[in-house]
């Protein structure tokens, strides 16, 4: 469920052409703003999807805020938002530290984490006695939602010709700023009800205190899906297959778990380099097309 999350919103970021890593903060940030509003902030008396609901809406908004600060330095001063993703990363996840440490440590335990969260905080489970709980069905909800907005609607047609040629866009009257931001901050909000559901979903209290992975996962997951929702599932499938027998392999065999990410890098080499040449392709089309002409 998480990973599908922060995918699909590398997803809408990859859609309007900006390769945006900021899911991997934000996503840590997110889980600490839930733990706070859970100890602290909310009632206790609260019902179960009155928690689910203020919360994932809650960070649904600071994960769009947070993923509006690199689309402002890109519109404003042409910031390379990759750079300033990955500088952000680690701001958040201090950030998400600096809550976690001063705005609700339980002082009762020995190690690093809030308070226990109330009981009607916990989503309900699916299958009990395992990690399987209701947040897999609205993991396969945003993946509709998404579909649906990019193919359906006039902004999510504006948020796709804009990612394949921004020229094209302009002369088309588009308002190109107006889908990069709107992608971007969709793509944050994702990110950010990921983080509540994983949180409200496995957790009775926050205790991270180091970054989660799945943010990078998503985008590891966005680029073999060639940021289309529909593939995302499949994608995470594989990714987790991966994951799950590299630790197999690791503990019943003499393979090194080390060689399972090296399988996984190629993979995603392979992939991805077919993304990253299309616009040569592209070039190339277009300057044979004017020497015949």
């Amino acid at each position: 469920s998480p990973v599908i999350f922060t995918a699909l919103g590398m997803c809408m970021m990859m859609q309007v052409g900006e390769f945006n890593l900021i899911g991997e903060g934000i996503f840590f940030l997110c889980g600490a703003v839930s733990g706070l509003l859970v100890t602290r902030l909310l009632p206790a008396d609260l019902s179960t999807s009155a928690y689910a609901v203020i919360v994932i809406l809650v960070c649904a908004l600071v994960g769009a805020l947070m993923a509006l600060i690199p689309a402002f330095l890109k519109i404003k001063w042409g910031a390379n938002e990759v750079v300033v993703t990955i500088m952000l990363n680690y701001v958040l996840w201090l950030a998400g530290l600096y809550i976690l440490q001063y705005w609700m440590r339980d002082q009762n335990v020995t190690f690093l984490g809030s308070e226990k969260f109330s009981r009607n905080a916990s989503l309900p489970k699916l299958v009990r006695g395992t990690d399987l709980h209701i947040g897999l069905f609205l993991a396969i909800g945003a993946i509709l939602f998404i579909y649906f907005f990019l193919y359906r609607p006039t902004k999510g047609y504006e948020i796709r010709v804009t990612g394949n040629n921004r020229n094209f866009a302009m002369y088309a009257g588009i308002g190109i700023t107006g889908a990069l931001v709107l992608a971007q901050a969709m793509g944050g909000a994702l990110a950010g009800m990921g983080s509540a559901i994983e949180i409200l979903g496995r957790y009775d209290r926050f205790k991270w205190t180091l970054q989660t992975g799945y943010g990078f996962d998503g985008m590891m997951i966005a680029v073999i899906a060639r940021k289309n929702p529909a593939l995302v599932p499949l994608a995470a499938f594989f990714l987790a297959y991966i994951r799950i027998g590299a630790d197999i392999v690791g503990s019943t065999t003499d393979v090194p778990v080390q060689f399972i990410p090296v399988i996984q890098a190629i993979i995603i080499m392979l992939v991805a380099a077919t993304m990253f040449l299309e616009p040569l392709r592209r070039r190339a089309i277009l300057k044979e097309s004017k020497a015949q002409g």
